[in-house]
């Protein structure tokens, strides 16, 4: 009964998600990732850089570990390397509080009749831990975790699965991103997206299904 149409397409508001990203989106944690990441080359004598880990926001932790290891020649087996990288975002997360707002966040979308996922790179079980230990966990309908995929971000099958396992309507959906591999993952789902800051790539700002930029997670709470 809510449907309607929009440019000739049924909009089904009466089945809507909010689809959010955890690292530097709903968890306050770049800032201990960036950390770890520094350290876990400096252990291989190793200097990264501020661009490398821009780049690295997105994809999975296994991933990133795989394209260290390539990238700078690391020694030990990818699967030794990936072990010790997740042992440090693991540490990384449990330094990490929520995102400023997040608890009023994901409190108006519940009370708006909106589903509410967080879609991730990161571990499942590291993003069950968090929210049990922020106590956000039952404002949470569900989890897909970098580990519940094939492929993961800039690849839009995080957020297609998301879709499936909510059922929701993607165009009366909404997904936040704090970086432009996860928004072009989010875009390539066929969900409106808005992106934390204030800056895009053109491909990205040019799509019809981008939403915008926030400053800030908590603005969300307005806009929801």
């Amino acid at each position: 009964m809510h449907a309607i149409q929009i440019d000739g397409k049924p909009i089904d508001f009466a089945s809507r998600g909010l689809f959010i990203d955890f690292d530097g989106t709903l968890c306050d944690s770049l800032g201990a990732l960036r950390s770890a990441y520094y350290a876990f080359l400096r252990g291989f004598g190793v200097a990264g850089s501020e661009a490398e880990f821009e780049e690295m926001k997105g994809p999975p932790l296994p991933v990133i570990a795989a394209t260290l290891a390539v990238r700078h020649g690391l020694p030990g087996s990818h699967a030794a390397l990936t072990a010790h990288y997740l042992e440090m975002a693991r540490a990384a997360h449990a330094a990490a509080g929520p995102a400023d707002g997040a608890g009023e966040v994901l409190h108006a979308a519940m009370q708006r009749g909106w589903r509410r996922a967080v879609v991730t790179s990161s571990p499942r079980v590291s993003v069950e831990a968090w929210l049990a230990r922020e106590g956000l966990a039952d404002l949470v309908d569900f989890i897909v975790g970098g580990d519940d995929v094939l492929h993961g971000k800039p690849d839009p099958e995080p957020y297609r699965h998301a879709l499936s396992l909510s059922g929701c309507d993607p165009l009366a959906s909404l997904a936040i991103e704090d970086a432009p591999l996860g928004a072009e993952a989010a875009l390539g789902a066929g969900l409106p997206t808005r992106l934390i800051g204030t800056a895009a790539p053109p491909e990205i700002a040019a799509n019809p299904l981008f939403a915008g930029f926030l400053p800030r997670f908590s603005a969300l709470a307005l806009i929801l």
